[in-house]
C-alpha cells in the first residue's frame, strides 16, 4: 500500500470528537449558618450569636416584624471577623418580572432620610434576599447612614424601586452587634 493512502485511513481514524460540554457552574452559595444563641436585645432589635459548623462564629442583629409589615423590606445587620454588612430581604421588585438571581451582582441605591444617598455593590442570595459585605474594619463607618436615618429607601438598576423601611433603633442594633462581634466572633 503506498504511504500517502496509509495515512490518509490513519487520519481518518483519528476523527476529532467535540469536547465534553463545560459542567454548569456550582449553585451560588448562600450565606454559612449554624445555631444561634441570644447576645443582648433592645430597641425592638435582637442580636444572636451563629456558630457555623466547623466555621467561625458570627452575630446577627434582626428586628422582629411588626404586625402589618410583612411586605416592607427587613434589614439584618451581620458581623463576622473578616467580613461584616447588611442582608435586604422581604422587598418586592418594582420592575416587572425582575427576581433576584442567586450570585448576580446588583447595584444598589440607598437613600436615608438624613444625609446622601449611597452607593453599593450587593450580592443575590439563593432566598431571593441581597447581600452587602463590607470589610470589617470600616463597618462602623459604612453603615453610619443606615445609623442616623429614620427611613430608608432602595432601588437597584436591575430591580427597581424595592421599598422604603422605617429604621428605628438601627443605631443600637449596628453598635450591638458590632460589640457582639468583638466579643465571640473575632479570633
Amino acid at each position: 500500500m503506498p504511504l500517502a493512502l496509509l495515512t490518509g485511513l490513519a487520519l481518518a481514524a483519528c476523527e476529532t470528537v467535540p469536547p465534553p460540554p463545560s459542567a454548569s457552574p456550582p449553585p451560588a452559595a448562600g450565606l454559612p449558618d449554624g445555631p444561634a444563641k441570644p447576645f443582648s436585645a433592645g430597641k425592638s432589635w435582637t442580636v444572636t450569636i451563629h456558630t457555623p459548623p466547623g466555621g467561625k462564629s458570627f452575630c446577627v442583629a434582626e428586628r422582629g416584624i411588626s404586625v402589618g409589615q410583612n411586605a416592607a423590606p427587613r434589614l439584618t445587620f451581620r458581623t463576622a471577623a473578616d467580613e461584616s454588612g447588611f442582608i435586604l430581604s422581604g422587598f418586592t421588585p418594582s420592575d416587572s418580572g425582575a427576581t433576584v438571581k442567586a450570585g448576580e451582582r446588583y447595584d444598589l441605591s440607598v437613600s436615608p432620610d438624613l444625609g446622601p444617598r449611597v452607593s453599593l455593590s450587593a450580592r443575590g442570595l439563593p432566598n431571593g434576599s441581597l447581600y452587602v459585605a463590607v470589610p470589617t474594619k470600616s463597618f462602623l463607618e459604612e453603615m453610619e447612614p443606615l445609623a442616623r436615618a429614620h427611613r430608608v429607601s432602595f432601588r437597584s438598576s436591575g430591580l427597581g424601586e424595592m421599598g422604603m423601611m422605617l429604621l428605628s433603633g438601627s443605631s443600637w442594633a449596628i453598635n450591638a452587634s458590632d460589640e457582639c462581634r468583638i466579643l465571640h466572633a473575632d479570633p
